[in-house]
């Protein structure tokens, strides 16, 4: 389980081929995502989420996203999917092209996600 101040020791994540950042949030509890999210790229984002997932609400800004393919979007939605009861994970300011998967694939109504537009 995830302690309070795990996001406080978070450090930034960057992946071999430096194709996806993954830092903590500043102002809020949460985690900027910047560059690709795909096949190559998830395995680095899973256990962040899995840590994320054990806490109450939080917020992912996905601004810094170049692409997302719908994997990388579905393990996003998993995640909020799988946040207790009443709790959030607010995407923050997600590009055209992503609201536009979220839109159809469905998954902007999964409970648990809130869109937050830029």
């Amino acid at each position: 389980m995830t302690t309070p101040d795990a996001m406080r020791d978070l450090t930034p994540c960057t992946n071999t081929e430096q194709l996806l950042r993954i830092t903590p949030l500043v102002e809020l509890v949460g985690l900027r995502i910047e560059g690709e999210l795909d096949y190559v790229t998830l395995p680095a984002l899973l256990p962040v989420l899995a840590a994320m997932s054990d806490r109450d609400s939080f917020s992912i800004d996905v601004s810094g996203l170049v692409f997302c393919d719908v994997g990388g979007l579905r393990a996003l939605v998993t995640a909020a999917a799988g946040l207790r009861a009443g709790h959030i994970l607010t995407m923050r300011s997600p590009s055209l092209g992503v609201r536009r998967l979220l839109k159809l694939t469905g998954w902007q109504k999964v409970a648990g996600l809130r869109l937050q537009a830029p």
